[in-house]
């Protein structure tokens, strides 16, 4: 996985500027670039394969077209992409109401030969789901940048606008809870 560094990386900057020139090809170099990254970010947060598509081409429209205002100054544009898509969420929100983190109907089939040890996976699955849904959204959004998008904590940082040690702190807390949550539905 290629690192996204603290400024925009080697291999953004000259896409950008030929973006700042005009070139489509850039342009479309850029959006397949960050697309499925979006995508799926937003697929985590919102649980709907329509609306993370929706969210996805808007987040990459608003970044491609208003690059003006992307200064490369010690902020990825990965970072500032990922902001636009998170602002996109919020406001997905505010409009229509916070949905499931992740419909597991779209969820891949997992392979078992034995029935019963799907039903205890899909069980777990569902628990695992319904814990995340219950955490607070900044530790929602941690979890999915750390663990589902693979981020660093340092990159989760710049994205959030907050202090690495802050985002180390929301994620022990979240896996904190969700730990006590999780146990506390096995014993249930």
């Amino acid at each position: 996985m290629r690192s996204f560094g603290k400024a925009a990386s080697d291999d953004d900057r000259p896409l950008i500027e030929r973006v700042r020139k005009g070139d489509q090809d850039a342009v479309r170099a850029l959006y397949e670039r960050y697309f499925d990254r979006i995508y799926n970010y937003a697929y985590a947060r919102l649980g709907r394969a329509e609306d993370a598509e929706d969210l996805a081409i808007d987040t990459m429209t608003r970044s491609l077209t208003r690059l003006d205002l992307f200064q490369d100054q010690g902020v990825a544009f990965s970072s500032w992409v990922y902001r636009i898509a998170h602002n996109a969420t919020i406001d997905h929100y505010r409009r229509y109401g916070k949905v499931s983190l992740v419909s597991l109907e779209h969820a891949p089939a997992l392979v078992s030969a034995d029935p019963s040890e799907l039903a205890v996976e899909q069980l777990s699955n569902q628990d695992l789901h319904a814990a995340i849904r219950d955490l607070t959204d900044e530790q929602q959004q941690v979890l999915i940048l750390r663990f589902f998008q693979d981020l660093t904590a340092a990159q989760v940082a710049s994205i959030m606008g907050k202090t690495v040690g802050a985002v180390q702190a929301l994620q022990h807390r979240a896996l904190g809870s969700l730990e006590r949550a999780l146990q506390g539905r096995a014993v249930n």
